[in-house]
């Protein structure tokens, strides 16, 4: 296999970069990624969970390695780091009074309240319902115009409509937050199990502690929002009903609400490593490579027999493609373009290192010409056609197909890995305008992905560097990803599409 791949590379520097072919390094071989897979993925490393001394751990071996291959921080003030802080949020006791028509409360197994620290309380705001909440300038939907959000309780639907792009539960939330809200209250429709909505929100969760969280974050069900709604003078029917989804303007209802809530909060402090491979050029702009170094840690009770999440497939098998791809460009003529290198932080709790850079970048965004994220690549075997999780701009994508083509791959002929794309870390980038994809065998078979999804493997202690690893399949997708990495890093194969004055990609 190794010699067909090695007579692969060679053929594809030819046909995409006949300069560089005499002091092209040789591919990646799977002892190269395994050789990072296993320390990142074994016990010492203690599961890799943001915070803890396996953080530290894993984070230190990234910049070790980065180091080893020329890189240059690229974190804040000269460091390898940017730092982020996290906190853990349980929902002890709430309440929720309005006035209106009919006042009234919730309370108990109606109401389930996390403020943003431990007592918070708001008193005599007002009340909004606000649809989805969601803002799509893209498409013209902004459902939040038409009343002033600020210092008020919004009510937002929880399932949004079977759209491509409509923005996730936790997004939408972010954006009322960003609006102004005081509090985001999440209706939780007939059609899904309460219980279990309201058991998993009460259990806590790891969560970016910045102002996108709001004083208040709140999940109630269908019938307890239609007596608030009526409660505080408002028509649920007519909410629901009046205003179609995609020119919908949020409702000021006549009554007025007062909350108080306490909450255990815990922080901690989290870091993304980012390193810079120096361009030959001086263009200000770079490709951006991306992997997410954490997984779950402990995540078994004390006493059980293993307790650790390895978490060897996801993603110490991304991180060991990242090291290597940086190894790779950094070898042979130099990309004229910087490259990027980001292992980012909290990803398995909402995408959130990757959403941190994104909304403080170390570099300015619109100098990133491309993104890929490479995460769950040791799956697949090889000869797995490649999917593409498409960026939509048109260039990029047929820059990548005409790659997958050169080294004598096929194509993955459907687009199913697109009900994906709002599930890794290229999305924190796409949402804010960055060309960002993902590329690979791992995700073109979804009867494959779904059977390491569902085999207790996936985020349990059995994903661990062991016999079940597939790299066969990961060495493809590496020495493919270095293929289009170079192009993408060379002005005279790509360039970034910039937005025209109506703002739409030209």
């Amino acid at each position: 296999m190794f010699k067909a791949l090695i007579r692969a590379s060679a053929l594809l520097s030819l046909a995409i970069a006949a300069p560089l072919a005499a002091q092209a390094p040789a591919p990646v071989t799977a002892a190269d990624l395994l050789r990072h897979i296993r320390p990142l993925a074994s016990d010492e490393f203690q599961g890799r969970a943001p915070g803890t001394e396996g953080e530290r751990r894993t984070t230190a071996y990234i910049v070790e390695q980065f180091q080893a291959r020329g890189l240059q921080p690229a974190g804040e003030n000269g460091t390898w780091f940017q730092s982020l802080r996290l906190a853990t949020r349980r929902p002890e006791t709430a309440t929720l009074r309005w006035t209106g028509a009919q006042p009234g409360q919730l309370t108990g197994d109606n109401l389930v309240v996390t403020g943003r620290e431990a007592r918070e309380t708001l008193a005599d705001a007002p009340l909004v319902f606000a649809a989805h909440g969601a803002r799509m300038p893209d498409r013209g939907i902004d459902q939040l115009a038409g009343a002033n959000v600020r210092g008020a309780v919004v009510l937002i639907l929880f399932e949004g409509p079977q759209v491509e792009g409509f923005p996730p539960i936790a997004e939408r939330v972010r954006t009322v937050a960003a609006a102004g809200a005081a509090a985001v209250v999440v209706i939780v429709g007939d059609d899904v199990p309460w219980d279990q909505v309201r058991n998993v929100v009460r259990r806590g969760a790891l969560r970016a502690d910045d102002a996108s969280v709001p004083r208040f974050s709140a999940i109630i069900p269908m019938a307890a929002a239609q007596r608030l709604i009526t409660g505080a003078g408002g028509n649920m029917e007519r909410l629901l009903n009046e205003q179609p989804g995609s020119s919908f303007r949020a409702v000021t209802l006549p009554g007025r609400v007062s909350i108080d809530a306490t909450t255990s909060v815990t922080r901690t402090e989290t870091n993304n490593v980012i390193g810079r491979l120096r361009g030959s050029g001086s263009t200000g702009e770079n490709v951006t490579l991306l992997a997410h170094w954490d997984h779950l840690g402990l995540c078994r009770p004390e006493g059980a027999p293993d307790r650790i999440c390895n978490g060897a497939v996801d993603n110490a098998s991304g991180i060991a493609a990242l090291i290597e791809i940086a190894g790779q460009l950094s070898r042979g003529d130099r990309p004229v373009r910087d490259v990027l290198f980001l292992a980012t932080t909290a990803e398995e709790v909402g995408l959130v290192g990757a959403g941190w850079f994104a909304d403080h970048p170390t570099v300015p965004l619109a100098s990133i010409v491309a993104a890929i994220n490479m995460d769950t690549i040791a799956i697949a075997p090889a000869g797995t056609p490649v999917a593409i999780m498409r960026s939509g701009v048109p260039g990029l994508d047929a820059l990548v197909a005409s790659t997958v083509a050169a080294a004598g791959r096929t194509l993955d002929p459907d687009d199913e890995a697109a009900a994906l794309v709002q599930r890794q870390d290229g999305w924190a980038l796409a949402r804010r305008g960055v060309p960002a994809l993902m590329v690979g065998g791992s995700f073109s078979n979804m009867q494959l992905l779904g059977r390491f999804l569902q085999n207790g493997r996936y985020h349990a202690p059995d994903d661990q560097a062991d016999g079940q690893l597939v790299l066969d399949g990961a060495v493809e997708d590496t020495n493919l990803t270095v293929a289009i990495a170079r192009r993408l890093a060379d002005p005279a194969q790509y360039q970034r599409a910039r937005p025209t004055s109506a703002g739409s990609a030209e």
